[in-house]
């Protein structure tokens, strides 16, 4: 076991006087660990300097600016013309609006007089139908015509519906209700027999 020696006995100590000792150098633990210099970057690259570089090129002009910019269009069969979505006026929807609301506004009574409940749920969503099925028919240059057309194709379907009503409601009402029979030709009621006397 070793001992450091006490103040008299280094005074008294005899030794030689060794003088200053070289010690190698010791890392320092928290510095970067260097990295040798590569041998293919040293000699004949030293003195050459770095190659010029390249001009960028130019970007793309935007398709818009071009001279001869080609228009997309669909597909189309030789002679037949491209239908593009119309514009429509904010009247012009309101008038799709109002005639998809006549059949549901319509059938939603006739609904909500034999069931109230489910009926009535339709008539306070039909608003909302209305829209969501005019959003629809916006999409397609075909039903805006057939709306909104001079020949009036909607109306005349919505008579010929109105004509037929009368021969759904009987069906429904012999057929589903049972709530009508069919009278058989020349049958008479029998007489209801008399009343016992008690």
């Amino acid at each position: 076991m070793v001992t450091p020696l006490t103040p008299d006995e280094i005074g008294n100590a005899d030794f030689d006087d060794l003088g200053l000792i070289d010690i190698p150098d010791i890392p320092d633990p928290d510095a970067a660990p260097s990295v040798p210099p590569s041998p293919f970057l040293t000699g004949s690259r030293e003195g050459t300097p770095p190659p010029p570089e390249a001009p960028p090129e130019p970007d793309e002009p935007p398709a818009h600016a071009r001279k001869h910019r080609r228009r997309i269009i669909p597909e189309t069969q030789p002679g037949e013309k491209t239908k593009l979505p119309p514009r429509v006026i904010a009247g012009i929807r309101r008038d799709i609006t109002a005639k998809v609301s006549v059949p549901l506004e319509i059938s939603g009574t006739i609904w909500a007089a034999r069931d109230p409940l489910c009926g009535g749920v339709f008539l306070a969503q039909r608003p909302a139908v209305a829209d969501a099925l005019t959003d629809i028919i916006m999409e397609s240059p075909d039903l805006i015509a057939f709306f909104t057309g001079p020949a009036g194709a909607f109306m005349r379907y919505l008579n010929l519906a109105g004509a037929l009503w009368p021969v759904f409601e009987m069906i429904a009402a012999h057929h589903v209700y049972h709530s009508v029979e069919t009278p058989v030709p020349g049958h008479r009621e029998m007489p209801a027999p008399p009343a016992r006397a008690a």
